[in-house]
């Protein structure tokens, strides 16, 4: 290994070159009446219709089979296209499974059909969101895209009763543009926003743990490119 990866920690500690951003964290002591009521209106009558219409089935692997993992990695890929963004980094699941750290869930229809995967890191107590997909933009119905979105919101509940059951107190939504760069990130972060939660610093850092990780870390801040 050349270069130590250290990602959004709250309380960073050590002396390193952290870059800061900000997170969403909901406190899953709560109970689940205060959890629903911290939400928006709109995403508890969401929540509240999937789960006596819709039909749906929510899943939780914390210890994910290959093949549920290859199943992850390619609905996220196929999202990736339709977006137009990068392939998912699968030696990083890989390897995130190999250290127990990795939770996926997803949830489905009555016909079995996913609707929507989340991908965690589970640490100390925290989920942190990592990938989330859904397909609703290839669909042409609009009710049928409504009901994706609904499953999607569901699917943060699900998620969120299966790791305060775990025995989790963090739910983080991951990054959240508090800036407004753009709007694709800003509709991003009102969708999370409608979780509740607080918003908390995060900070992530880089360290070369040789000789050659120094100077690449060396080129690249000479170069200004964040990594």
């Amino acid at each position: 290994m050349d270069i130590l990866r250290i990602v959004n920690v709250l309380e960073p500690t050590a002396k390193r070159r952290w870059s800061r951003a900000e997170t969403l964290i909901v406190d899953l002591t709560l109970d689940e009446e205060a959890l629903l009521a911290q939400m928006s209106k709109r995403v508890r009558y969401e929540i509240r219709r999937a789960m006596s219409k819709d039909g749906l089935v929510a899943e939780t692997f914390d210890r994910p089979e290959p093949e549920v993992l290859e199943g992850f990695a390619r609905y996220y890929d196929e999202f990736a296209r339709s977006k137009g963004l990068s392939p998912i980094a699968r030696p990083r699941l890989d390897a995130m499974a190999e250290q127990g750290m990795l939770l996926l869930t997803h949830v489905s229809g009555e016909d079995g059909s996913p609707l929507a995967w989340h991908a965690y890191a589970g640490s100390a107590r925290r989920a942190m969101l990592l990938y989330s997909a859904s397909l609703f933009r290839e669909e042409a119905d609009s009710e049928a895209r409504n009901r994706m979105g609904r499953a999607n919101r569901y699917l943060h509940w699900s998620d969120m009763l299966a790791f305060k059951a775990a025995g989790y107190t963090d739910y983080d939504l991951g990054g959240i543009d508090v800036a407004g760069r753009d709007p694709a990130t800003t509709r991003i972060g009102a969708f999370k926003r409608g979780f509740g939660g607080d918003l908390r610093p995060t900070h992530t850092a880089s360290a070369g743990v040789s000789v050659k990780g120094r100077l690449v870390l060396a080129l690249l801040r000479l170069r200004k490119i964040d990594f």
